[in-house]
């Protein structure tokens, strides 16, 4: 008889395991559901009161909640979709995720803020280090690696990940609101040392100067586009991968260096392609169908 029993209650356990599995998983699911809508919502007070001071409190607080949202996602499984003012971007093998977002400042200045987080290992436990936007103070960042406790704060739109000899390549592309007159992009190669979380490479073959990043600055009235293209179509139907972007030009010869007036030439594209692990310049570049305005970042509103 009790032989029956612990039979007939293994057979059991076997059956509701499945189903209680399933509905702990829905529990987490629907959690992590409710933590998303709260971090939007904070999110998007952010910029609702007309004081910078409190702007930045609020973006404290909601740092915090991020942060610790961030840490119960430790092998980065959740995408955090409905949090909309904020981006989250992940590797293609979970290995790493970069979040960003900024908090435009009344005076027509804008405030980064990030994390990069790294997912646990069976040799290393996970790290979620936070970028410390540190753009008022650096200097010929054209010319430098830059850690996370000195980042060329931008919010980041698109990953880029290329391979070569067995070798990852990630390149970031980001938008950039630098104060009332000017707007930057920013093509910010990216990796992960030992030493932790590095921006910037001399992967840029682009003339005699080998930067580490690529910066484009232009007017705040108008926009610019800078978009990948995975599979760009050259000569007899070959495909590379291409970052494409606008050429930026004054509006007048005599205004040459004075970027609040430099605007896009019209349907006028040049680009980087990727060869051997490397960007190379591409001028001239026949984008006119790859283009599409519904996919160019708009800037955000000056005076929100």
């Amino acid at each position: 008889m009790l032989r029956k029993f612990f039979m007939w209650f293994f057979v059991w356990c076997l059956a509701v395991a499945p189903t209680f599995a399933q509905k702990q998983k829905d529990i987490v699911v629907n959690e992590f559901a409710a933590l998303e809508d709260s971090l939007h919502r904070m999110a998007m007070s952010i910029i609702e009161p007309r004081d910078d001071h409190e702007r930045l409190e609020r973006n404290a607080a909601f740092e915090v909640a991020l942060r610790e949202a961030l840490l119960l996602d430790s092998t980065l499984t959740n995408r955090f979709d409905s949090v909309r003012t904020v981006s989250f971007l992940h590797s293609p093998d979970a290995r790493f995720r970069i979040v960003s977002w900024y908090v435009p400042l009344l005076s027509g200045q804008f405030r980064y803020f990030g994390f990069v987080q790294v997912a646990p290992t069976r040799k290393e436990p996970g790290q979620l280090i936070p970028l410390t936007d540190m753009t008022a103070s650096l200097t010929q960042v054209s010319a430098r690696e830059l850690g996370p406790d000195e980042w060329y704060g931008a919010y980041y739109y698109e990953l880029i990940h290329l391979r070569h000899r067995r070798h990852d390549y990630f390149t970031l592309l980001g938008w950039k609101g630098d104060n009332p007159a000017t707007r930057k992009r920013v093509i910010e190669p990216f990796r992960i040392a030992e030493s932790g979380p590095v921006f910037g490479a001399q992967v840029f073959d682009s003339g005699e100067r080998k930067p580490y990043r690529i910066i484009f600055e232009y007017s705040a009235r108008v926009s610019m586009s800078l978009r990948y293209h995975p599979d760009f179509v050259v000569r007899r139907r070959r495909t590379v991968p291409m970052i494409i972007f606008d050429r930026l030009s004054p509006t007048h010869e005599s205004l040459r260096g004075n970027y609040s007036q430099y605007v896009p030439e019209v349907n006028v594209f040049d680009g980087f392609r990727f060869i051997d692990g490397r960007w190379e310049f591409v001028p001239d570049v026949d984008a006119r169908v790859a283009i599409d305005p519904s996919l160019v970042p708009l800037n955000p509103p000056r005076n929100p």
